[in-house]
């Protein structure tokens, strides 16, 4: 860190708040992303129900997010920038708006949930460091929801490939 003033470092703070921030970026995307696939699921009744139930779930998480930053006086970027090209390519994948993608599109959602389940167990590991007690109650609380989203969609997976098949 030779050259660098102590006021330019990077605090944990500001490692937490852009972490949040990046998680919001996260929550965004799928909202776009269960938005464009829905018109084109309709034919699939479980996974069109577990997309609508999605983005209730995922609207709920962009206004605790959205909380949190402003408790931390952080204000939320209009745009919600990308967090990466992982999650661009990964985003790119899923709103193909293809239907004859569905299958691929699902085992796609599989892996983007599982960042974002990552992403939430580092905020809350971060939240933890800090003392923020109530930020990791809630942020416990968004993780234990998506691990409860993701489950219940690897448990309809044998429903959704049967669907598939049968439009098909």
């Amino acid at each position: 860190m030779a050259g660098r003033t102590k006021s330019a470092e990077t605090t944990a703070l500001d490692i937490y708040l852009e972490r949040l921030q990046d998680h919001l970026a996260i929550e965004t995307k799928a909202i776009e992303t269960v938005l464009s696939e829905l018109p084109f699921c309709e034919r699939y009744g479980s996974v069109s129900a577990q997309m609508e139930q999605d983005l209730i779930l995922r609207r709920k998480h962009v206004s605790d997010i959205t909380a949190l930053l402003s408790r931390h006086g952080r204000q939320t970027p209009a745009a919600h920038e990308t967090v990466s090209s992982i999650l661009s390519t990964v985003s790119s994948l899923l709103s193909t708006g293809e239907e004859s993608n569905l299958l691929k599109n699902v085992l796609t959602d599989v892996s983007y949930r599982a960042h974002q389940i990552a992403s939430l167990n580092m905020l809350a590991i971060l939240a933890d460091r800090l003392g923020f007690s109530s930020d990791l109650s809630l942020l416990e609380r968004l993780r234990n929801e998506e691990t409860a989203s993701t489950d219940k969609l690897q448990q309809n997976l044998p429903v959704i490939v049967t669907q598939y098949l049968a439009n098909h």
